[in-house]
């Protein structure tokens, strides 16, 4: 599981680079992916951090009002509770009048006036919140107030002095698009870590076919490979066809690798892997949509990742040089 998520983030950067693999950007491997990744991630901020900047009012109490907690005049607030529509003005001024009773504490209310009607049916009265500015006022409440608006029969304790000149249109709470950022930061997560993982993903193994026998003289192998191979190179992204074939040399058998060329034209003069210093590490290369039998091998000659169509043929190879256990 976690090679194929490396693959994944490998692939994905590999697909960032891939238009630059002709410009001098291609000796900085990583960094057009660590570029998209910063821009991915300033676009997934962006529905976190504009709500942010949307101005809101104050979320108050009644009870902050009349303790004269918040009192400043001008003051833009949110309150939340029931509005019940006054038939007499209890101050002066033009407008639509309510007396609102706080959500928390119902022996808490204050008055507020709006342009547009409140309702006078208590039964058609919901909780629900208002927005707008503090005022000073000299309020008087003198009609009787339905059984609704009070607390077993007690009457709310009424702001003196303060009143809530309602806004035109109640501003809605602030709210965060977090799930339109999610997308975007997993993908910039993934291509940060793909800028620092090659692609495919070689991944080191301990498993060997026991019952593998070793090439032998004259036999030979197609496999394909990523790498250097004499003066033929190949991005394992995009691997080239090999033969592997083992001859005879004056010490023992010599595992050679010879590069086929894509146009079926003639292909060059196998190159010798053994004959000097030589090792190599069994294991899978993970891909988008496979993982397949592999065996780096380093030598004098040769610096390639070799890809197996089965283990056993991987394991056939392995067991002609020195493999680091």
């Amino acid at each position: 599981m976690t090679g194929r998520i490396l693959a994944t983030a490998g692939w994905l950067s590999w697909l960032v680079a891939r238009p630059f693999r002709r410009t001098p950007l291609r000796r900085a491997r990583g960094a057009p992916a660590i570029v998209v990744a910063v821009l991915l991630l300033v676009i997934a901020a962006l529905p976190i951090v504009l709500p942010q900047l949307d101005p809101q009012p104050q979320d108050v109490a009644v009870d902050e009002i009349l303790s004269g907690a918040v009192s400043e005049p001008g003051t833009w607030v949110r309150l939340t509770g029931r509005a019940f529509g006054l038939a007499e003005a209890p101050t002066e001024g033009a407008g639509s009048y309510a007396l609102f009773v706080d959500a928390e504490r119902q022996l808490r209310a204050i008055v507020v006036r709006g342009t547009t009607p409140f309702t006078t049916d208590p039964a058609e009265v919901e909780t629900g919140f208002v927005t707008g500015r503090l005022v000073v006022a000299n309020v008087i409440v003198d009609e009787d107030l339905p059984i609704e608006a009070t607390e077993a029969g007690t009457p709310p304790r009424i702001a003196p002095d303060r009143m809530v000149e309602l806004d035109p249109v109640a501003k809605e709470p602030r709210s965060t698009w977090w799930p339109l950022s999610i997308i975007p930061a997993v993908l910039a997560v993934l291509l940060l870590i793909g800028s620092r993982t090659p692609y495919p993903v070689f991944r080191p193994t301990r498993d060997i076919d026991v019952l593998a026998a070793p090439l032998g003289p004259g036999e030979r192998l197609p496999a394909a490979y990523g790498g250097r191979i004499g003066s033929n190179e190949r991005d394992l992204a995009d691997p080239g066809g090999v033969l592997l074939l083992v001859r005879r040399g004056p010490k023992g058998n010599l595992l050679t690798a010879q590069p086929l060329p894509d146009d079926g034209g003639v292909a060059p003069a196998p190159v010798t892997i053994g004959g000097g210093w030589t090792s190599g590490r069994i294991g899978d290369v993970h891909a988008v949509r496979e993982t397949v039998a592999a065996l780096t091998i380093r030598s004098e000659l040769v610096d390639a990742t070799f890809l197996f169509a089965r283990t056993a043929e991987r394991d056939r190879v392995a067991a002609l040089i020195a493999i680091d256990r």
